[in-house]
């Protein structure tokens, strides 16, 4: 008989994101192996069923309220809440993981699992508490997040994080981690998207969301601006949407800039094919998907010190880790620049790199190990 896994998690898919994607991944991937799948997450989209399959993961979404339901979401815990709660308890989970520690699912998940007598795998996805880049709601976010993981820690001391840098940071916490279960990309990818592609200009991207001060986008466009003065043979292309779009759109009307507001996650791949360089100057990250991806299809990455960033980038032959300042990216951009040649030898070697260790087959094979270590 198959062993089944129950991934809990705050959100998934429809609802787009990091987490929502390698839980996806992950699934399908244990799905190929034999294994039996399970989601449990929250209905955040009322036309969405309770229950329901979803190319042969079995997914259970739990009703909340409607305060904050896009964000962080509150059980309602109705007659329909309790009735599949009991169904999910009569499953026979052999595993259970709990993805993004903070989300109220995911300590449902290390109930669960403790009220059975197991434990659950607990995936820390961040690198840094959660901010609402406020100084006074942020120090009480401080505190409700560690009353949070005191929860978790009652019911599990299996922890692992999705980069390095993330099994280091939970620390803090006092928490032990037992290792790193990677963010990663499907090989298939570079032969789906990979073509050559003649072109006259050098194209830089961002892909992800538009949101002030996390994600460094007003750093790169302001940049942008400055080094395509220098260099008139560049073009900016910024996938995704979020509370600045239309401030940055109209803040940066030039043609050799081009918004595209959020798009499908095949015309993601389709720009990181075309692009030559991508940039992400965050402040917040476990181990970017957007930056692995464009890693895989022959993108020099520019990025700051985050999760995965160094692990990704050992050193100047694979990309450059710098300073979240404007400066520095220009100092990067400008070495890069005037020396054309060593981009295409950095793309080469960033994408073999990707493809030797940040596979989901490689990620899947690592939950299979880590779940042999379980009780």
């Amino acid at each position: 008989m198959s062993k089944t896994v129950a991934f809990f998690n705050g959100f998934y898919l429809p609802h787009l994101g990091g987490v929502e994607r390698y839980t996806y991944n992950i699934a399908k991937k244990l799905l190929e192996k034999g294994y039996r799948v399970i989601v449990v997450t929250t209905q955040d989209d009322e036309t969405l069923k309770n229950e329901e399959v979803l190319e042969g993961i079995k997914v259970y979404r739990l009703p909340i309220k409607n305060i904050w339901k896009s964000r962080y979401p509150f059980f309602k815990k109705n007659k329909t809440y309790h009735d599949l709660i009991a169904k999910i308890e009569a499953e026979q989970i052999d595993y259970f993981v709990a993805n993004t520690r903070f989300h109220l699912a995911a300590i449902l998940g290390t109930k669960i699992a403790k009220k059975q007598g197991k434990e659950a795998l607990v995936l820390e996805h961040g690198t840094t508490y959660l901010t609402l880049n406020n100084p006074v709601l942020d120090f009480f976010l401080k505190r409700i997040e560690r009353a949070l993981i005191g929860q978790v820690k009652k019911n599990s001391s299996i922890f692992y994080g999705v980069s390095k840098e993330a099994a280091d940071w939970i620390k803090v916490f006092g928490i032990q981690s037992k290792g790193v279960l990677y963010n990663a990309v499907d090989s298939d990818d570079l032969a789906k998207y990979l073509k050559e592609e003649k072109k006259d200009k050098i194209v830089l991207s961002y892909s992800g969301r538009l949101q002030a001060k996390f994600k460094g986008v007003e750093t790169l466009l302001s940049a942008f601006t400055k080094i395509s003065q220098e260099f008139p043979n560049l073009e900016l292309v910024i996938a995704g949407d979020g509370p600045i779009f239309e401030e940055m759109k109209a803040s940066y009307p030039q043609e050799n800039i081009s918004f595209l507001g959020y798009v499908s996650h095949d015309e993601v791949m389709k720009l990181n094919n075309k692009s030559d360089i991508f940039v992400l100057l965050s402040k917040i990250e476990g181990f970017s998907t957007s930056m692995i991806e464009a890693a895989l299809l022959e993108n020099v990455v520019i990025t700051t010190n985050v999760g995965g960033a160094h692990e990704l980038i050992p050193s100047d032959e694979y990309g450059f880790v710098i300073e979240n300042s404007e400066e520095a990216l220009l100092t990067s951009l400008r070495q890069l620049l005037n020396q054309p040649e060593k981009i295409k030898s950095i793309q080469e070697n960033v994408s073999k790199r990707v493809l030797e260790n940040f596979t989901w087959e490689k990620t899947a094979e690592a939950f299979i190990d880590a779940f042999g270590e379980m009780k």
